[in-house]
C-alpha cells in the first residue's frame, strides 16, 4: 500500500517535455513496444513490460499532464500519441500491405490489425486514455 500511495503522489520535480517524451516515454515504452510488434517477444521474455517499467512510464505521463501551466504537457502528449500511431502505420503497416494480394493481403491485414489492437491497448494504459 505504501508503494501505491507514493506512486500516485505527484512529483515536485518539473518534467520538461523533451525529457519526459524522448528519454522516458519514447525510449522506455514506445520503442520497446514498436520492436515487439515488429519482431515479437524475445525467446525468454514472458511479457513486454515488467510492473516497475510500466508504472514508471505511467507516472511520467501522469506527472507531465498534472504539472501546472506552462509545464502541463497534456495537449502535447495527446498530439504525440496520435503521431505515434500515424508514424507506425506509415512506416510499417502500409509498406507491409502494399505489394500483397488475395489471401496474402488478408493474412497480413489480420496480423497488422492484431498488432494495432495491442499497440492501442498499451497506449491507452500509458496515457490513461478513456474509452
Amino acid at each position: 500500500e505504501k508503494g501505491i500511495l507514493a506512486m500516485s503522489a505527484p512529483s515536485s520535480k518539473i518534467i520538461q517535455f523533451e525529457d519526459g517524451w524522448d528519454k522516458e516515454i519514447k525510449a522506455k515504452a514506445l520503442d520497446p513496444l514498436e520492436r515487439m510488434l515488429n519482431e515479437g517477444l524475445k525467446r525468454d521474455q514472458t511479457k513486454l513490460f515488467n510492473n516497475q517499467d510500466y508504472a514508471a512510464t505511467y507516472k511520467t505521463c501522469y506527472d507531465m499532464c498534472t504539472q501546472r501551466t506552462p509545464y502541463n504537457w497534456s495537449e502535447d502528449l495527446y498530439r504525440k500519441h496520435g503521431e505515434t500511431v500515424q508514424k507506425y502505420l506509415q512506416k510499417y503497416v502500409l509498406p507491409a500491405l502494399k505489394d500483397k494480394q488475395d489471401e496474402y493481403l488478408l493474412k497480413e491485414l489480420q496480423h497488422r490489425w492484431k498488432n494495432h489492437i495491442i499497440m492501442n491497448k498499451w497506449l491507452q494504459k500509458f496515457f490513461h486514455v478513456p474509452r
